[in-house]
């Protein structure tokens, strides 16, 4: 699961999708805010990756591994797009189907029946945050596909029908002003960031230092985003929680007065 401020705050005031947060198999900083949080109040430096280039880059591996891969989610122009830019991106992409977004929650049996029918070994879905992961969380038990990933708006962009940020943005963390620059309406969701930006804030001065410093508790932080993941799943699993999952989990769960 990819975590940004946003997703962070949501979180935070949710308690059942700070439920499906902490379930999730890995995690990776989507946020710039994110990372710097971590850093703020941790001091722990941790490897950025967003989730639109964490989506590109696992379907570049399901093409090298010849994996198939299930799209679902956003309008029917939109995926359909989508599947033929992936065409074009990754020709030896084996894509087992494609499905928008635009069905009733009472359909989502069928459409899990028909995703499992595919034979997909990666499930994205493009859903919007926080539907997706819901969906995701819900429906978890009954999906035989091994690997399931919320990319948000990834398929506008696959699709062209939405331009991604200039490089510029992309390094320095400001996809978002981009973003509200080209789409005012945006400002109301962009308020999130003032907010976790002062919660923040209010938690340095105001939290003491975690236990897991003074117990000299650490794990790496990998340098591979994408390999990072993998090795950090396998480390929770033969470890127990790791540094980073301490670090997230207080992230979560800690409330600022006036919250």
């Amino acid at each position: 699961m990819a975590i940004n401020p946003e997703k962070v705050c949501f979180a935070r005031g949710d308690e059942a999708f700070r439920e499906i947060v902490r379930k999730a198999t890995f995690h990776v900083c989507d946020g710039a805010g994110t990372a710097a949080a971590v850093r703020i109040l941790w001091g722990v430096k941790i490897p950025r990756i967003t989730g639109i280039e964490l989506f590109f880059q696992m379907l570049a591996v399901a093409e090298e591994e010849d994996l198939c891969a299930f799209l679902l989610g956003a309008r029917p122009e939109a995926i359909e797009r989508a599947r033929q830019a992936l065409r074009e991106r990754h020709p030896r992409l084996r894509v087992a189907g494609c499905l928008d977004g635009y069905f009733h929650e009472d359909e989502s049996e069928s459409v899990v029946q028909e995703i499992n029918a595919s034979g997909a070994d990666m499930l994205f879905v493009a859903l919007g945050s926080p539907k997706q992961e819901r969906w995701i969380a819900r429906y978890r038990s009954m999906l035989e596909t091994p690997f399931c990933m919320g990319v948000g708006g990834s398929f506008d962009v696959l699709s062209g029908r939405v331009k991604r940020a200039p490089r510029v943005f992309r390094r320095t963390g400001t996809e978002w002003l981009y973003r509200l620059a080209r789409e005012p309406w945006r400002w109301r969701r962009q308020t999130a960031l003032i907010g976790f930006a002062l919660s923040v804030l209010r938690e340095k001065f105001r939290l003491p230092q975690p236990r897991l410093y003074r117990q000299g508790r650490h794990a790496e932080i990998e340098e591979g985003a994408v390999s990072g993941v993998a090795q950090s799943s396998s480390a929770s699993r033969d470890n127990g929680t790791t540094r980073s999952d301490s670090v997230r989990s207080q992230l979560l769960s800690t409330h600022s007065a006036g919250d």
